[in-house]
């Protein structure tokens, strides 16, 4: 529906373009295949192709390509390592969404982008698992763990701040909110939240006191530090 009208490859597969694309609206997808018409068209292309629709796709979800950018050899060598430490833990850790493609182009603030697949199912529903989120936090630190594995724990970058806030966020809403810390029990403290899974900010006013929040801050070092140990593990 969302492409009438617009002369599309051969090559453009629309069941990959769906997983690709779980939770977007048909406003999103109508977006979707503006801009991949608009970069055929720069492109002088007379159809839009699966290329045209990958880098709209990521143009949406990463911002612009930085076109400009100069990056030397040895930052796109760790860049490509960090990108294949997200990549390698996510498609060996059992039932965890599917690579769907691996970036080294600068876009917005990042250097590069692993691209996973998650089903619509589990979008829809909103539900995850106690396991999924913990094998969430462990791809999110295998960046990290690739760069500590290949450079040396003394050359390992700042690359993996966002995974890390990201990881963080995930690891207190388990505490905090889910109920899957054994020393907090299963109740849910501090103030409403974003949902982690979509990368949303979060904020949590606390609500407790400062021995709890001790323990909240244990727990949350806690599951990090397992999820570390299990990108890790896959790693090397």
């Amino acid at each position: 529906v969302h492409s009438r009208g617009k002369a599309l490859a051969k090559d453009v597969d629309f069941e990959k373009i769906a997983r690709r694309t779980p939770g977007f609206t048909g406003a999103d997808l109508q977006n979707l295949m503006n801009e991949a018409a608009i970069l055929a068209a720069r492109r002088d292309l007379k159809e839009i192709s699966k290329d045209e629709i990958s880098d709209a796709l990521e143009r949406i979800i990463a911002g612009p390509e930085k076109k400009n950018a100069v990056v030397s050899d040895e930052k796109k060598k760790l860049v490509a390592y960090h990108e294949a430490g997200h990549a390698l833990v996510g498609a060996l850790m059992p039932e965890y969404d599917p690579v769907a493609k691996i970036s080294i182009i600068p876009r917005g603030q990042a250097g590069g982008l692993t691209f996973f697949a998650p089903s619509e199912e589990r979008l829809e529903s909103g539900l995850y698992s106690r396991s999924y989120l913990e094998n969430q936090m462990a791809v999110a630190l295998g960046g990290r763990v690739a760069e500590e594995v290949i450079f040396g724990e003394e050359n390992v970058t700042t690359g993996a701040s966002n995974d890390f806030m990201q990881v963080s966020r995930v690891a207190r809403q388990m505490v905090e909110r889910f109920g899957f810390s054994k020393k907090i029990g299963q109740v849910a403290i501090g103030g409403p939240g974003g949902n982690p899974f979509l990368g949303q900010q979060m904020s949590s006013q606390k609500d407790y006191s400062m021995a709890t929040a001790d323990v909240v801050d244990a727990e949350v070092r806690e599951l990090v530090e397992k999820a570390y140990t299990r990108a890790k593990q896959i790693v090397t």
